[in-house]
Order: C-alpha cells, then structure tokens, then sequence
C-alpha cells in the first residue's frame, strides 16, 4: 500500500523546476501542492494511533486541501468530511464527491470575513458526536514538515537560491520551504504574498474576493519571523496575473500562481544576477469559467487598464491599499512590526 500511494502521490504532484524567461526567475510547479501535507499529517497520525479503520477525517477547506485529502482518503479506505462554503468551484468540489468525500457547504457568502470561523462551527458539531480526526492544515506541525522533499529537489537543481516567493495561506508551504532551504542558504530571502482583507499579516479580516490565499484567522503553522517581505495583491491583479503567467510562459496556473509569478518577476527584474523562485501551487483548470473568461472578468469588473506595474511601499500593513502593496518585514514577529507609532500610519 505504502509504494503504491507513494506513485500516485507523485502521479498527482509531481515535482517541476521550470525556467520562465528572464534567466534567473524558475519556478516550482506543483499540479496538486496540498497532496504532500494531506499525506504527511494522515500518514503521521495513523503511525501515532490517531486514526483508526473507521476513524472519519474531517477539515475546513475551499481549495486544494481538501482534494489533496480526497485523493489520501480514497486510498487509505477513510471516509472524508470537508466544510466548505460557496466558493468552492463546481469542478473541484464533483472531483472530490466522486473520490468519496462528503462536501458539507457552510452557506455563507464566499467574500464573507467570518466564513472560516462559520466553517469551522460546523466542523466541530460534527466532531461532537462522531468518531472524527481533524487533519487541522492551519496549525499541524506536519504540514510545515511536509516540504522536505519539494526543497530538496529545488536545491539539488538550483543550488543556492536569493529569493523564494511564496503565496501565503496556512503557511505550510512558504514556511515549510524555507525552514528546510535556509538550512543550507540561510541568507535566502522569502518573499510572502498575502491579499487585501487576510488577517495574515497585519490587516484586519474583510471581503476577499481573491481567495486561495490569505485567511481570516490566524494559523499556527505561520511563522512572521521568516518573512523579508511581504506583499498584498488585490483580486483583480491576481487573475490577471494568471492571465499574464499564460500568455508570458504558455503555463495556464490558477491565480495564486499567477500572483506569485507577478511578483517573482518584479524581483527577477530588480535583481537581475540573483536566483528568484516563484511557487506555483495551483493548475489552472478549475478557472476555465472565471478567470480565463473575459466576459465573465467584465461582468465582475475585473479590468486590465486598472493594473499596476509595481508595487506601493507602505511602513505598516495599515496603510497597505489598493491594487498592490508591500511592506518590508525584516523577520519580525506581528507584534513587532504593528506596535509602530499610530503616528506613523497615514490615514489610519
């Protein structure tokens, strides 16, 4: 059973290192990222005696987790619950019922702030009266230690790397990766992007129309003082984005992708002799009727006139608005870079 998951979890992930155009910007490709730490957390917990034959797993999710968790479950015999909430597209949410997967939707809007914690409600009535085992992405240690594998191979091929930029949503992968690469490159600069109205980093939790990052609760799994750099995206830059990562490379990659590549590439064009890795987490083929769709960008308002070319420098994630912003963390902690003199914060 071991070596056969083992070959679907790569059939399902398979690890590429792909060159995109300016000679020091790669990425690391991921089809299905969230397989590694569905896998490592069920594969941890059944060793421990977690998990039993007829234990069912449950988790909040409205992204990839939850097929990554489909595709384990599925071959692990477990039954699976996952509480998400409407935006959840169509195609992923059929892909994980015909695995076996329960989808419990949490009716809320899918910009709403509190649709996490609504989620989240609902998972544990349900862990009241049955036999459950929460995988909890957010805050279980093996997540984070899931990405040994993906940064070893990025190292093997790369060598040293200046800048990982990462897309941040429970912190697995951006604080994951760097953990294990900062071991031999301890100097590597991580770059988060995070989006408008995630409590993440400092902003106060409110409608996000760009999901598959950010979060409006705060997981354990994230880890401020790893971060050089953080940047929000706005929805309507992140599909574009992805738009962008298309018609640049020919890879068509969600829109998490898509925000990491336009940032990578704002770096790769900065620092021009220095090593630049963009994560991409996400495939495109669940964007099909959204994003990838100009009528539907313009019903919902997305223009591409509104883009900005580079991003707006602000001293605290208070004054971070608009289509693109940044801030410089310095692997500071969240108390560190918010206790700032209110004085300081313009407009706030």
């Amino acid at each position: 059973m071991t070596n056969t998951l083992t070959h679907m979890i790569d059939a399902h992930a398979p690890l590429k290192v792909i060159p995109l155009g300016p000679k020091n910007l790669v990425a690391l490709d991921f089809r299905l990222m969230k397989i590694f730490p569905a896998y490592n957390i069920i594969r941890a917990a059944r060793l421990c005696g977690q998990i039993g034959a007829r234990t069912t797993i449950v988790e909040t999710s409205s992204g990839t987790m939850g097929a990554g968790l489909a595709i384990v479950c599925k071959w692990y015999d477990l039954p699976l619950h996952i509480f998400g909430d409407p935006a959840i597209e169509p195609p992923l949410r059929r892909m994980m019922e015909d695995l076996g997967a329960r989808v419990v939707i949490v009716e809320a809007s899918p910009s709403d702030s509190n649709v996490q914690m609504l989620r989240m409600k609902a998972l544990l009535q349900f862990m009241q009266t049955n036999d459950a085992f929460w995988t909890r992405q957010y805050d279980n240690l093996n997540n984070r230690l899931a990405y040994s594998r993906p940064a070893a191979e990025v190292i093997r091929q790369l060598g040293r790397i200046a800048f990982l930029v990462a897309t941040v949503g429970s912190g697995g992968h951006s604080c994951g990766l760097t953990y294990y690469i900062r071991k031999f490159f301890p100097e590597m600069r991580l770059i988060g992007v995070d989006t408008f109205g995630s409590a993440l980093f400092g902003q106060p939790p409110g409608r996000r129309d760009f999901r598959g990052l950010g979060n409006s609760i705060m997981p354990g799994n994230l880890d401020h003082t790893a971060f050089d750099c953080v940047h929000w995206l706005g929805a309507n830059e992140g599909f574009h984005a992805a738009r962008r990562l298309l018609r640049d490379t020919t890879l068509k990659r969600g829109p998490t992708s898509g925000a990491a590549y336009l940032v990578a590439k704002w770096y790769a064009e900065q620092y021009p002799d220095k090593q630049v890795l963009a994560v991409f987490p996400d495939e495109g083929s669940r964007y099909e009727h959204t994003v990838f769709d100009p009528l539907w960008l313009a019903n919902n308002a997305y223009r591409a006139d509104l883009l900005v070319d580079a991003p707006t420098i602000v001293e605290h994630p208070l004054q971070a608005k608009g289509g693109w912003a940044m801030i410089n963390w310095r692997r500071r902690t969240l108390a560190e870079v918010m206790s700032l003199n209110s004085m300081m914060i313009t407009g706030a």
